[in-house]
C-alpha cells in the first residue's frame, strides 16, 4: 500500500521538530513506527500544518507513537498548528493526555 503521508524531521540543540504531511491512517503506520527512534531531545515539536484527514487508525497510531516517545525518551511533546476539527478529535480520544497544544 503507498502511502501519500510524509515526515520532515530536523533536530536542535534542545529540541526535536518534526512535521507531519498527508493524511494519518493506516498507510502512514511505517512512518510512525520509525519517529521514536528519531527523537533525540527532552522536547519534541509536532507540526500539523500540513496533516490531512486523520481517521481512527491514525489516532491509534499517534498514541502509540507518543506514549512510546514519553516512555522511551521521557520527552515532553508539543503538537503545533492544529485546525479546529484535529484539536476537536485529539481533545475527545486523550491524545492530549500524552501531549501538550501550542495555539
Amino acid at each position: 500500500m503507498s502511502s501519500s503521508f510524509r515526515v520532515i524531521a530536523r533536530s536542535t540543540e534542545s529540541a526535536d521538530y518534526i512535521a507531519l504531511l498527508g493524511n494519518i491512517d493506516a498507510s502512514a503506520e511505517q512512518q510512525l513506527q520509525k519517529l521514536p527512534g528519531m527523537v533525540d531531545n527532552q522536547l519534541v515539536h509536532f507540526d500539523f500544518n500540513q496533516a490531512g484527514r486523520i481517521n481512527s487508525m491514525g489516532i491509534a497510531l499517534l498514541l502509540r507513537c507518543f506514549k512510546q516517545i514519553r516512555e522511551e525518551k521521557k520527552a515532553k511533546i508539543v503538537l503545533r498548528e492544529l485546525n479546529p476539527t484535529n484539536t476537536l478529535l485529539f481533545k475527545m480520544t486523550g491524545v492530549f493526555m500524552l501531549a501538550s497544544h501550542e495555539k
